[in-house]
């Protein structure tokens, strides 16, 4: 059904109260973020489903969007709902890597990764590729996973809880080292925000109806004060 939406990110629950409604928000943060407009040509890197473009196209009418993604079955799903949605001309959906991204040198304004950069290996060398292709001006948004401030990477049981998220060795580090590596690669006024707090409490309640049988798009959660405090 090409209606029914395809999210794949872990959801923004500030106001949200649904899985769908806070997947959108998150798509909505970072494209507040990556100061999305009209005639953007944006990259996409690692785009899933596709669920966000349809939402960037609709509601922030960006001009053009290329995605590139290394798993074929979503980029053969994510081109049939393109053109199901008639924005196939808009959104060029690509199967390739972010680490070897197949653009010209300045040819994009926008460059956004959607919870899919901790997956590259590595993540610095998609840094090097945005830096690449991004026109003198443009930005790079991502909302990414990362260990807290101060976390120490190098113990097996942290490691091993990184590793299982597919998350390549060298991706494991801080905010603060985030930051700095940014700024190696060519990017200024560098910001790194953690949304934590309306993130994980909002995804842990979901997910616990969800292990109760309780279907996606029926399941709505409740959060007080307190769960978001003490995350």
């Amino acid at each position: 059904n090409p209606q029914k939406p395809l999210w794949l990110n872990l959801g923004y629950w500030k106001e949200a109260r649904t899985y769908p409604d806070a997947c959108a928000d998150m798509a909505r943060k970072l494209a507040q973020a990556a100061r999305l407009g009209p005639g953007d040509v944006v990259l996409d890197a690692g785009f899933g489903f596709g669920e966000q473009d349809l939402l960037w196209v609709r509601e922030y009418d960006v001009a053009r969007i290329i995605g590139v993604n290394v798993t074929k079955l979503h980029v053969e799903v994510a081109q049939q709902r393109m053109q199901a949605h008639g924005i196939s001309d808009r959104v060029d959906l690509r199967l390739a890597s972010a680490t070897e991204i197949p653009l010209e040198a300045g040819s994009v304004d926008k460059v956004l990764a959607l919870e899919s950069a901790f997956h590259f290996d590595t993540r610095e060398r998609f840094f090097e590729e945005a830096h690449r292709i991004l026109k003198p001006g443009g930005r790079i948004a991502t909302a990414d996973c990362v260990p807290f401030v101060g976390e120490k990477p190098s113990g097996l049981v942290n490691e091993l809880g990184w590793r299982r998220w597919g998350v390549p060795r060298a991706n494991i580090y801080d905010r603060d080292a985030y930051r700095t590596k940014l700024q190696a690669h060519g990017f200024k006024d560098v910001e790194v925000e953690s949304i934590r707090h309306h993130v994980f409490p909002g995804m842990h309640r979901y997910a616990e109806q969800r292990s109760r049988g309780v279907g996606m798009h029926d399941a709505a959660i409740e959060l007080t004060e307190a769960d978001v405090a003490n995350c």
